[in-house]
């Protein structure tokens, strides 16, 4: 791996870092160093900011020793000084090149080895050439003999006793996905990572409206509170807690992070103590906990192993505990958090895909990668343009989201296939893709890939009937199961060869895809080959469809429909769309309809001047706890129980309508030009009244309006007591209406996005002639806004 170099300079020796520059060409260029400067800065960006960060990420400083650099404020008081830090806490090796006469011998540079030979400046040699080869063997001696400890951050000036842990540096840096590019070895997270953008929506009072804000992402750890991120899966949720967990430690932050899905205790110490054991050095649970400047952060909240009550429990144990926490979870949780009253101290954004900004930041960030010193800027930007007008033609067509995953591996494939045919580049294309590159990375002669892909559909379906990884004995287990049905392969050879490149990877002893999404893409291979005389097969089908609500399932199904076009996948889907919300009707957003809005509305003037009911919602709460200690009511789900359903079917039934909308739509614009009317009519006609009985069983059911009109009321009466009873009641009508109309908006936009497309309007236009609801109005309208950035008023 190469060594991060940082060059510290006065802009007056610009030539001289110029040829520095020039010398290290061939460092550079067999990949032993990455060399960085302020010349890189871009734009727009923060050089402050991108100063420090690279200064803390390098182990290798280099300063260009002149009367200019000891005279500037920067150079000498803030890198200098700063380098010197980290140089004898042992995390840098610190070089100065001597480039013109001066009086260098300062405290804390006198004890340093200069170059070139005896510390003769650059300009008194009468080559300079011979003067830059002297100072680079000195470099490359440096080099050579200087070793970091592994387990060392920036979060060291700070914390000089913590250390992280190998496996958590690794991590940091780890993209999942395998990614390749034609000019580096590797790609680290920190190479090709943005800050995405977040959403919200704040209620503004005087307006009697919402407004629209927006943020960067570095929120979070730019100003540490407690936060929730709702995003889509493979939104970058993961990677911007990967993000956090690397700033929260420059910053002198000590954080912890945890996988809710592997959260099945309420006893927060006992995830506390097993994370903490992987991502610290010697640093234990009471020494932890008595640090203030401790951060919690918790991935997937919404896949917690904990039933309602003790979900609870843990989420209050996490207030008592942290001041400074970030969680994030799927969209969806957005409709069952807000009755979560262990919640409502969080602030709650949306995660975005990139746009236009976004995308381009992270186009440069692909297209400048191994030569960030030696391409020019027209060539850059040039390139930059050509690839970023190439995405925006796919992402415009709806063909993949703008999710960063999916640029990249675009990105990948743009270098990879100058003439790759956008129009076949699917969900599933990007993966076969993906899979097809790494074979060729890891050198798979062509003969073979047959092979390796059947080695891999298999091992998948054998993986997904073992909870997603089996160990040593399983695997020769299935190596000899597999020759009994297909000629004999060298099964070490091909599992060694799938791991050296990150296709499979080895956890607990066990063997496991390291990417999931690679893991869903064999075993929906393995379920289409055989569904039709695999009777297996056609079982675990039946219990996929039953639990669309799991990420993993939902997912092998969206693959199975990149696989097969056989009709008995879109027989399955839409009967399981048929039965979610069964019991309620489509909503047709008609007047009478939302006739109990005006009810509710009627109820506010006594809410106001009742303050009892306040307390009585609380005890209402408080007496349902009870009732669950009591075993009065049943929480569907033990403590301590994985695999289980740990919450009601309401949350449940919510993944499901959302997961069986979005595998409904990528079937109708994957496959629009070989569906038939009918079959487009019913894919398309099931998704819509599956959200729309959704939106009904929502706004109708639901507890969480009027819950937080309640609580609104509550804390208006307590900021502003001298309020007058007319005035609370007109603010609490505002937050009522803004949010019911908000959820309609919301879910109306989900279906719209999740069943749209395109080249299919005249089936939605069907759909809406057959039933002219104000609901299909609504529900065409933003599919044209969406995928025709059309509106017809």
């Amino acid at each position: 791996m190469s060594k991060k170099v940082f060059i510290s300079y006065s802009h007056k020796d610009e030539s001289y870092k110029d040829a520095l520059d020039e010398h290290l060409s061939m460092l550079k260029r067999n990949n032993i160093i990455e060399a960085w400067h302020d010349r890189k800065i871009v734009p727009g960006q923060d050089w402050s900011k991108e100063i420090s960060e690279n200064l803390e990420q390098s182990e290798l400083i280099l300063f260009l020793i002149s009367p200019s650099f000891l005279g500037s404020e920067y150079c000498f008081n803030v890198e200098m000084k700063r380098a010197i830090e980290m140089h004898k806490e042992g995390r840098t090796q610190l070089i100065p090149i001597v480039i013109r006469p001066c009086d260098w011998a300062l405290e804390g540079l006198s004890g340093l080895q200069a170059v070139p030979k005896d510390a003769k400046p650059i300009t008194t040699w009468q080559n300079s050439d011979e003067a830059w080869l002297d100072a680079i063997n000195g470099i490359k001696r440096n080099l050579a003999s200087f070793k970091p400890p592994m387990s060392t951050t920036s979060t060291e000036a700070k914390n000089k006793h913590i250390q992280v842990s190998e496996a958590m540096l690794e991590w940091m840096e780890d993209t999942e996905v395998v990614l390749t590019h034609r000019k580096v070895s590797e790609i680290k997270l920190s190479d090709i990572y943005i800050s995405p953008d977040l959403e919200t929506e704040e209620l503004a009072e005087s307006k009697g409206s919402t407004d629209r804000l927006y943020s960067s992402s570095d929120i979070v750890f730019a100003k540490p509170k407690r936060y929730l991120i709702y995003g889509e899966e493979q939104q970058g949720k993961t990677s911007l807690l990967k993000q956090a967990f690397k700033q929260f430690l420059k910053s002198g932050n000590i954080p912890i992070y945890l996988e809710a899905k592997d959260i099945n205790r309420s006893d927060i110490t006992k995830s506390l103590t097993a994370a903490l054991k992987i991502q610290y050095v010697e640093l234990g649970l009471e020494q932890f906990l008595a640090m203030p400047n401790k951060v919690l952060l918790i991935d997937d909240l919404d896949g917690i192993g904990l039933n309602t009550k003790y979900r609870a429990i843990f989420l209050d144990s996490v207030n008592a505990v942290f001041t400074k926490v970030v969680m994030s979870s799927h969209l969806s949780f957005s409709y069952i958090a807000p009755e979560i009253q262990e919640l409502n101290d969080y602030e709650k954004h949306e995660l975005l895909g990139l746009g236009h900004i976004k995308r381009a930041e992270i186009v440069e960030k692909w297209v400048s990668l191994g030569n960030e010193e030696s391409i020019d800027e027209r060539t850059l930007y040039d390139q930059c343009d050509e690839s970023k007008a190439r995405l925006d033609t796919i992402i415009r067509r709806n063909i993949v989201p703008p999710k960063p995953i999916y640029i990249l591996m675009l990105l990948q494939m743009f270098e990879a296939y100058a003439q790759q045919n956008l129009e076949l580049s699917s969900h599933g294309h990007c993966y076969q893709q993906l899979i097809y590159q790494a074979f060729d990375n890891a050198k798979i002669p062509k003969d073979e890939i047959d092979k390796y892909l059947n080695v891999l559909s298999e091992l998948s379906w054998v993986l997904h009937k073992n909870g997603g990884a089996i160990n040593q004995h399983q695997l020769e287990a299935f190596f000899r199961e597999y020759e009994k049905t297909y000629l004999p392969v060298d099964g070490l050879k091909v599992i060694n060869k799938l791991k050296s490149n990150s296709i499979l990877t080895e956890k607990d002893f066990k063997v496991q895809f390291k990417y999931p999404y690679l893991f869903y893409f064999f075993t929906a291979k393995k379920i289409a080959d055989s569904f039709s005389t695999n009777s297996d097969v056609q079982e675990e089908v039946s219990k996929l469809i039953a639990n669309l609500h799991r990420e993993d399932y939902a997912n092998i199904l969206v693959f199975v429909t990149h696989h097969t076009k056989e009709a008995w996948v879109l027989q399955e889907i839409q009967k399981a769309l048929s039965l979610l919300f069964s019991d309620q009707q489509p909503a047709t957003l008609s007047k009478g309809q939302l006739a109990f809005m005006d009810e509710f509305i009627a109820q506010i003037p006594e809410l106001v001047m009742e303050k009892r009911v306040i307390s009585d919602e609380r005890r209402k709460h408080n007496k349902r706890l009870d009732d669950i200690d009591n075993g009065d009511i049943d929480t569907e789900g033990t403590e301590g129980t994985e695999g289980t359903e740990c919450t009601n079917d309401v949350p449940a039934n919510i993944n499901k309508a959302f997961k069986g909308m979005e595998i409904s739509g990528q079937i109708i614009r994957n496959r629009h030009a070989t569906l038939t009317r009918d079959t487009m009519f019913g894919l398309a006609s099931n998704g819509a009244f599956t959200g729309l009985r959704f939106l009904n069983f929502f706004i109708h059911l639901s507890e969480t309006a009027k819950l937080e009109v309640i609580k609104y009321i509550e804390q208006k009466l307590k900021a502003q007591p001298k309020l007058s009873n007319e005035e609370v009641q007109d603010y609490a009508k505002n937050v009522f209406l803004l949010m019911t109309y908000g959820v309609i908006k919301d879910v109306i936009r989900k279906i719209a996005s999740s069943i749209g497309s395109k080249e299919a309007k005249e089936i939605y236009a069907s759909i809406q002639k057959n039933d002219q609801s104000p609901a299909l109005l609504l529900l065409n309208q933003a599919i044209e806004l969406h995928f025709n950035r059309n509106l017809e008023i």
